[in-house]
């Protein structure tokens, strides 16, 4: 019947050149099966499935009539506190006596802040960008539960590479060499499955030569750290690029792949 049909979820990695292999294994111990793989110049797309686990009916079952009994009580209960409160309140009324309004406000108190903060960006799949230096917490369900992380990407902070930095292939540096101070805590007790960074300026775009830099303690890869991040622990990295412009400069991380959501920071 088409309803006993096994339904899958699907998502994806970005693997560097070289450790497919590795990262196939890795999640084929977690119930991944391989459907494709696409190789790009420096990293090779993966893309799984895994069935999604069945939807216990007699559970959810069980917790409706469970729900229904314990609304009576709530509903019965909620009755009788009406019925005392209301006693109450003619008893209170019966024995004082009128009070003058309080006198209006002066003005001089200052206006409450506002409980939007300024510095703090929320993110959903597809939604705005964060700006640099802005911490942008993440939440997304998983089959275990929720993954929530609280990530801070400052602006990028131009330096003179030395003789010993490194770029993928080995290729010549370009003029302008830069890292993102990033800093990922972990707010949940689910661990990220994947993160992946990517920077993006407006002369270069996407995949046309901006180039991950490792120099010291700038690293390339750096946010991938946080890959089984435990729960309460805190990654701070510098993760190293270096291209040819910073106009229009943009960083991304991918996380959790098809699974998760894209999160953009921006000037």
């Amino acid at each position: 019947m088409p309803g006993n049909e096994p339904q899958y979820e699907v998502t994806e990695i970005k693997a560097i050149r070289g450790t497919e292999s590795k990262a196939i294994a890795n999640k084929q111990q977690e119930g991944w099966e391989l459907l494709s793989q696409q190789q790009g110049r420096v990293r090779t797309t993966l893309h799984f499935r895994r069935p999604k686990p069945p939807i216990r009916w007699k559970m959810w079952a069980a917790l409706g009539g469970a729900g229904i009994i314990l609304a009576s009580i709530i509903t019965v209960g909620a009755l009788l506190e009406e019925e005392s409160d209301s006693s109450a309140a003619d008893n209170s009324a019966a024995a004082s006596t009128e009070q003058p309004s309080p006198a209006p406000d002066s003005g001089d108190e200052s206006a409450p802040a506002s409980a939007t903060d300024p510095m703090i960006c929320e993110t959903r799949p597809g939604g705005d960008p964060c700006k640099f230096g802005q911490t942008a917490i993440y939440s997304d369900a998983v089959r275990g539960g929720e993954v929530k992380l609280e990530i801070t990407v400052g602006e990028p902070v131009e330096f003179a590479a030395s003789e010993g930095a490194l770029v993928a292939y080995d290729l010549p540096l370009q003029p302008v060499s830069v890292y993102f101070p990033i800093t990922i805590k972990n707010l949940s007790s689910i661990s990220p499955d994947m993160i992946q960074s990517q920077v993006i300026n407006a002369q270069q775009g996407e995949y046309d030569g901006v180039q991950e830099l490792s120099d010291g303690d700038v690293e390339s890869y750096a946010a991938s750290g946080a890959n089984g991040l435990s729960a309460g622990q805190t990654l701070s990295v510098k993760d190293g690029w270096n291209m040819a412009t910073l106009v229009g400069v943009e960083y991304r991380l991918s996380i959790d792949g098809l699974a998760g959501y894209d999160i953009e920071f921006m000037r």
